[in-house]
């Protein structure tokens, strides 16, 4: 499990965020963002001792997302997770927009979320307006996978065998040279 966390999440998952957050791409930050938050949300309910066929299986997102949101704290267990996910994650995915009123805050500058961000959460939905601040919330991910990380060790869950198929996925970069018709 150490692995997961070292090689997927670390390199692979904290990096993908960083290039789209410095590229100020916010649609692709929030996608991966919340993606990720599922993630880490279903291996917290693993850790609690749900079956990784479950926390995986179909329906389970918003379940996942609710999971990790109760890891990351006070402040974010106050969110409407359902609605969030709805509002924030389904309306980026399947509209490209929002689809109300809101605000999203990127800042290429802060790629990795060192910054120290006023207010105590990132996500705020109101009846007028929904705000999300991605560096905000990549910097309390990074957090949060330390939490879930140390419940692991205090349960003395780190050789905890799970997410074998992430192990299994291979990715494969071609480099296609330009060839002129002659």
């Amino acid at each position: 499990m150490s692995d997961f966390f070292e090689d997927v999440v670390k390199k692979s998952m904290y990096r993908d965020i960083s290039i789209n957050i410095r590229n100020g791409l916010p649609n692709t930050s929030i996608i991966s963002l919340f993606a990720y938050s599922e993630v880490l949300g279903a291996m917290g309910r693993i850790i609690n001792g749900e079956t990784e066929n479950i926390v995986f299986g179909t329906g389970q997102s918003n379940k996942n997302f609710q999971s990790y949101l109760g890891f990351a704290g006070k402040a974010y267990s106050r969110v409407n997770a359902k609605e969030a996910y709805r509002i924030i994650r389904g309306g980026i995915i399947h509209r490209y927009f929002i689809g109300r009123s809101a605000m999203v805050v990127i800042n290429p500058e802060d790629p990795m979320g060192t910054l120290n961000y006023t207010g105590e959460c990132p996500i705020k939905i109101t009846e007028a307006e929904v705000y999300f601040n991605i560096n905000h919330y990549f910097r309390d991910m990074k957090i949060t996978v330390n939490r879930i990380r140390r419940k692991m060790k205090r349960e003395r869950l780190e050789d905890l065998e799970i997410a074998r198929s992430f192990n299994q996925t291979r990715f494969v970069f071609l480099h296609n040279e330009v060839k002129t018709s002659e």
